[in-house]
């Protein structure tokens, strides 16, 4: 049965002289081909400019694709929080899904529970660390509650106690942010796009990173200019995962449904594995509970090729 056509708010960050995010654009455009109506929200750093907006419009749903808020990636969660307490039904994982996800020490921990395979680990809060697993070097080391790989490139992979321990003092400097080293998992690094509630959710056609004509003196890190840079020949691009093993396939479709429920997402998500080319096990990196969905990433093109 057809849905009735809904007002439905996009709502997005929008820093003040910054151009709009193409996925604005793209969510808009496959709205009105749905037949709804959309209206754009962008905010920037009141909380009032959200609130405002959603009262002056009596919104049937809006559609979150707000990642960030005041520049601070970790505000996220706070966005939800505003239109939970407004009534406002919304898009994408929930408080508790943003907040279990958002903090990778405690997603690692939740997955391990339930036997989800995640790389050794330890992590590091300014004055002592704990270590889960046994560590080899190298290792990389990420912020713990940033998204959009900030904080992330080829300097996050360390090889000695001396690196790691800067790198980890650096993060604290500059992010004012725990710290996670996990080893360093050499292989392919695919993702997996899952839609649905909690009940029955729909595991999308798996995507990989090419990494092209890569340096291979160099680790093999999707930072930001690797994510987000300009496509060149030979520079790292998506493309749909092919000749993956059956029973790896098989082992990573079922942990990232796994993930999805632990973490309590809901609608759509992304999980991120990389493949060690020494073992062939597949290893979850991150859940991302509120995903880039501008057409040419990730999850668009999952879903394009279901």
């Amino acid at each position: 049965m057809a849905l009735l056509p809904l007002k439905i708010g996009v709502l997005h960050y929008q820093p003040e002289g910054e151009p709009m995010d193409p996925v604005v654009e793209n969510i808009e455009t496959a709205l009105a081909e749905l037949g709804h109506e959309s209206v754009g929200i962008a905010v920037h750093d009141r909380v009032a400019e959200i609130v405002h907006a959603i009262e002056e419009v009596q919104y049937d749903l809006v559609f979150n694709l707000c990642e960030t808020f005041a520049g601070d990636y970790r505000l996220e969660v706070n966005v939800a929080a505003v239109m939970e307490m407004s009534r406002v039904p919304y898009t994408g994982a929930g408080v508790a899904g943003l907040l279990l996800a958002q903090d990778k020490m405690l997603t690692k921990q939740l997955l391990g529970y339930h036997d989800i395979r995640t790389p050794n680990y330890a992590n590091f809060d300014g004055e002592a660390f704990e270590a889960h697993g046994m560590l080899s070097f190298p290792l990389i080391v990420k912020p713990a509650r940033t998204d959009a790989s900030i904080g992330i490139g080829r300097h996050s992979v360390v090889s000695s106690w001396d690196d790691l321990t800067r790198r980890v003092r650096d993060i604290r400097r500059e992010l004012n942010d725990e710290s996670l080293a996990e080893e360093f998992i050499e292989g392919r690094e695919v993702y997996v796009g899952v839609l649905g509630g909690p009940g029955r959710p729909e595991i999308l056609p798996i995507v990989e990173l090419d990494w092209g004509n890569w340096d291979p003196t160099k680790p093999r890190v999707s930072d930001r200019e690797v994510k987000f840079g300009p496509e060149t020949e030979g520079s790292p691009r998506l493309v749909v995962a092919k000749d993956i093993p059956e029973d790896v396939r098989f082992r990573i479709e079922r942990s990232a449904l796994l993930a999805f429920r632990v973490l309590k997402l809901r609608d759509y998500a992304r999980v991120d594995f990389r493949i060690s080319e020494k073992t062939g096990e597949a290893y979850v990196l991150e859940a991302n509970p509120n995903p880039y969905l501008e057409k040419s990433c990730e999850l668009a093109m999952g879903a394009a090729d279901r």
